[in-house]
This record gives structure tokens, sequence and C-alpha cells, in this order.
């Protein structure tokens, strides 16, 4: 079943299609209140989790996000990092070639998140 927030110049879009275990979020993460903008992903998560996918990829495409954002994210990669079988889950964050704090906003979640299979990726451009 597919999932869709549109997203707008302040919110990211954030698409799911849960049977094929695929997460994308990309865009800028500026919401008013991050929390009450990702609450409804957060509680398709907590269905999902019950019966997921054999393999689950959470992919971020963001060009910018700010402090309350950062917890919405971190939150998002641990309910999955946390719930799922080990080797199951796998995060890919890509960055835009020269933006370093988007690059080590990345490895930052790699380290706290090492049971993920975390893979940083370098584009020209979204």
């Amino acid at each position: 079943m597919p999932f869709l927030i549109e997203g707008d110049k302040r919110c990211p879009r954030i698409t799911a299609d849960f049977n094929k275990g695929l997460i994308e979020i990309s865009g800028i993460s500026l919401p008013e209140n991050p929390y009450n903008y990702y609450q409804p992903l957060i509680e398709e998560l907590n269905s999902y989790v019950k019966a997921p996918n054999k393999n689950t990829l959470l992919s971020f495409k963001l060009e910018y996000f700010n402090t309350g954002s950062a917890l919405a994210l971190r939150n998002t990669i641990q309910k999955l990092n946390d719930e799922l079988p080990e080797n199951t889950f796998s995060v890919k964050w890509y960055y835009e070639t020269d933006d370093i704090d988007m690059f080590d906003s990345g490895e930052e979640f790699a380290t706290i998140f090492s049971k993920a299979n975390f893979e940083i990726i370098e584009v020209e451009g979204f």
C-alpha cells in the first residue's frame, strides 16, 4: 500500500511502498512542528514492523533539516533499527557534493545506528 506525504518548500516529501519495504524522505525539513509532521509515518511504521518486508530500505535525500527535524529523523531510524530483525534494515543517506554538513549528519547517524547497513552516497544534485 503506497504512503505519501506530499511536502512543500518547508516540509519533506515522504513516500513509502511498504509491500516492497521502501521508504524515502526527500527535500527540505523545516516543519513548524516536526513531531506532528512525522507522526503519520511513525504510525505507519508501528504497523509495518509487526509484519515487515524481508528487507527494508530507508532513503534520505535531504537538502537541509533543522534541529527539530533531526530528532524526528533519529526517531524514524531508531524505530526501524530497534524493531526489525538484524541484517534486514538498510539506510541510504544521500548528500550533495560539497555539502559537508549533510555528509557529517549522515556519518553521525551511521555511528549511532551501527546495527543498520548504513550507506552514505555523494550525488551531484537531487
